[in-house]
């Protein structure tokens, strides 16, 4: 398969418009699922310090014997409060650590893209970004330092609400390039206004969950993998439900991160650039109403009024 496509983000650099994601793999299942992609035809991976499993990432991209700079990897560290290695604190500190870690484990000088997994802890207790500020602005100055010193080629954010990028106006060197949130077919092309939000500030929005996927429900929404309008709109392309919901994706411009451990789904995922919805097929999709929050540390019910009630 050709090389996906890529998008361009503030800084310049291209990203592939698909990764090959390792969440919920331990480190010698994300080391074959990371080998089966590269050798499919992957050019970008996706890890976290959290998901433990960097070490099998590093080996399989090592292993690939392809170029270094013909992979672009992605990694993450932990909101601040929401793993031991990045406490309340001592924030700005231990993000520094957590960022050289990475390296480490990664075995490698450079990540392409690190972004933040979380807004910090008190975030997810309040619903909103305002009364974490301060160490929303002490995280990302870590980030920047390490962008400064060449250790990533860009630097960005995760789940990260509107509230979230108020605490970093006027307090940035660098604006986050990209913001990784939940994002599937059924959410609509604007989920509780994130896209329209990233365009507006120049960042990429990055989905995950692409298929529907929850820490709480095992596998992916059956509504996208086998409900009747994923289902026809399949079968009219003679393609399959998966490619469907990523080639929905696609066609708002959104890159996406999808994950399987099999060669053949891998092959697959990459064949969404040689054919396009119809119009009728994408006014359908983007009608479609299926369960999904773009981040879970925001209060969509009344973005609105919660925010001013803080």
């Amino acid at each position: 398969a050709a090389a996906p496509p890529t998008v361009t983000l503030s800084n310049g650099v291209k990203m592939p418009m698909l990764a090959a994601g390792t969440w919920q793999y331990n480190s010698s299942e994300a080391q074959a699922s990371v080998a089966a992609a590269l050798k499919a035809g992957f050019t970008m991976v996706d890890t976290a310090f959290d998901y433990h499993n960097q070490d099998g990432v590093g080996k399989a991209i090592k292993e690939s014997q392809l170029a270094r700079d013909s992979i672009f990897l992605e990694t993450k560290v932990p909101g601040c409060g929401l793993d031991p290695a990045v406490k309340i604190g001592s924030c700005y500190s231990d993000t520094k650590k957590v960022l050289e870690q990475n390296l480490q484990l990664l075995d490698t000088p450079y990540v392409d893209l690190v972004i933040i997994h979380f807004p910090p802890l008190g975030s997810m207790v309040t619903r909103t970004c305002k009364p974490v500020c301060g160490e929303i602005r002490d995280q990302w100055k870590a980030l920047e330092e390490f962008y400064a010193a060449g250790k990533a080629k860009a630097i960005g954010v995760s789940n990260y609400c509107a509230s979230c990028f108020s605490c970093l106006d006027g307090h940035t060197k660098v604006f986050p390039m990209v913001n990784q949130v939940m994002f599937h077919i059924g959410m609509g092309p604007d989920p509780a206004g994130f896209k329209s939000e990233a365009d507006k500030r120049g960042v990429v929005l990055q989905g995950y969950s692409v298929l529907g996927n929850t820490p709480w429900r095992q596998g992916p929404d059956p509504e996208i993998l086998s409900g009747n309008l994923t289902s026809s709109i399949a079968q009219a392309h003679g393609k399959s439900t998966v490619q469907v919901a990523l080639k929905w994706l696609a066609t708002h411009g959104v890159p996406a991160v999808t994950k399987s451990s099999s060669p053949a789904h891998l092959a697959s995922d990459l064949e969404l650039w040689s054919w396009n919805l119809t119009e009728d097929e994408v006014a359908k999709a983007d009608a479609l109403k299926l369960s999904g929050s773009p981040s879970f540390a925001c209060n969509f019910a009344g973005a609105q009024e919660s925010e001013l009630l803080v």
